[in-house]
């Protein structure tokens, strides 16, 4: 886990991890797309990986809206942009909406 501090991201743990050897393929390619070193392209991998994960809840109905922005730390508008982005549509069907308006009157 990251601790912020004034900002800026520091480590808070070291972990040590094997990987096969088609996973460390995938690690050099973006190293070298994005001329980066090998450790931050491992962990930006990481990162698109909970974001893909996390959105998959999402489209599963797993996940509300507001968490999986929560997960995400996105703003609710920023998430909804990325989701219409990727076509990703709302789980919730629009009978779901009805009741719920109801339930709000």
């Amino acid at each position: 886990m990251q601790k912020k501090e004034y900002g800026v991201k520091t480590m808070s743990e070291v972990v040590s991890f094997r990987f096969r050897e088609d996973e460390l393929e995938r690690i050099s390619k973006l190293s070298s797309a994005k001329k980066m070193d090998r450790t931050a392209a491992a962990r930006e991998l990481i990162d698109y990986g909970w974001t893909y994960y996390t959105l998959m809840q999402y489209k599963q109905g797993k996940l509300s809206l507001e968490q999986t922005a929560k997960e995400l730390q996105l703003a609710l508008t920023d998430l909804i942009d990325l989701l219409a982005d990727l076509g990703v549509t709302s789980p919730i069907t629009y009978e779901d909406y009805l009741v719920g308006l109801e339930q709000m009157e």
